[in-house]
């Protein structure tokens, strides 16, 4: 059985003016994968978010999503199962209240009021915004603008779930909680892609990274090979981890065999060198 999501094939898209965004990029997203399309700024990730989304057209080649070709006009009638988070979240929230804007996506898709009205309390509690729900957007900090933006997307029950850099300017606490919802989401059930350059981010926000540079795909493969992988990296402009970058060097000195990549393993790894360490010299 067939469980990509999504399907990118051999596309490619330019803006106006002749500026090459793709040069025949394919791809698949399995049904409940976490998955990172990373890449630095302008290599083309952000327009490969808004491809899938149906909100620009491939110039060549073909993006499915739920086996639905993006330029159909049957398209449409699957928004209810997307959801988008745009990097500005001043794009995303229009309204004169927090409210307003969360609603506005289950109203303009019929949903009946009684549901609506439950829909976007739970969402409200469960991203802990209540306490904004009659605030006008535009009298929110960057990081509560995130949050609700997110909220617009996740009131809509998507299966799948696209955000471009949803970690960028936002403070430690509130990346954190972010990072926390997204990966709920995924253990619920959620597909859930992500655009993204914040390479330390990388090991909680997907479990497969997809590379992206000047337009094409570099490479592709699980979070903890990609992180490993200098070389592909610095093709692409970017560089590993600090955890990795000082774990690769002491697997060189043969003091480690598997190198991690998250914080926690790196220090769970320390502790057992520095034990290791210790009971050698008593």
């Amino acid at each position: 059985m067939d469980d990509a999501i999504v399907k990118v094939k051999e596309v490619q898209f330019s803006y106006p003016g002749g500026v090459n965004a793709l040069r025949g990029v394919s791809f698949e997203i399995r049904r409940g994968e976490k998955v990172a399309l990373l890449g630095p700024n302008g290599s083309g990730k952000s327009t490969l978010i808004l491809l899938m989304a149906g909100l620009l057209t491939p110039k060549k080649g073909e993006i499915t999503v739920f086996d639905e070709k993006t330029t159909s006009k049957n398209f449409q009638k699957l928004r209810q199962r997307l959801g988008i988070v745009f990097q500005d979240p001043d794009d995303q929230l229009f309204t004169q209240s927090v409210i307003e804007d969360i609603e506005y996506g289950p109203r303009n898709l019929k949903i009946p009021e009684p549901e609506v009205k439950e829909r976007s309390a739970h969402i409200l509690s469960k991203i802990g915004i209540q306490h904004l729900e009659n605030r006008p957007p535009h009298r929110l900090s960057f990081g509560e603008k995130k949050k609700v933006s997110l909220a617009t997307a996740l009131v809509l029950k998507p299966e799948l779930l696209i955000l471009d850099e949803p970690t960028a300017n936002l403070d430690l606490v509130s990346r954190r909680s972010l990072i926390d919802t997204l990966n709920e989401l995924n253990c619920e059930g959620t597909t859930v892609v992500v655009s993204t350059h914040d390479v330390e981010a990388l090991p909680e926000l997907a479990d497969r990274v997809i590379v992206v540079s000047h337009g094409s795909l570099l490479g592709e493969g699980a979070t903890s090979d990609v992180l490993q992988d200098s070389k592909l990296l610095d093709v692409a402009g970017l560089e590993p981890t600090s955890i990795v970058k000082l774990f690769l060097k002491l697997k060189t000195m043969g003091l480690i065999q598997d190198v991690p990549i998250t914080v926690k393993d790196g220090e769970k790894k320390l502790l057992e060198l520095m034990k290791t360490k210790t009971e050698r010299t008593t």
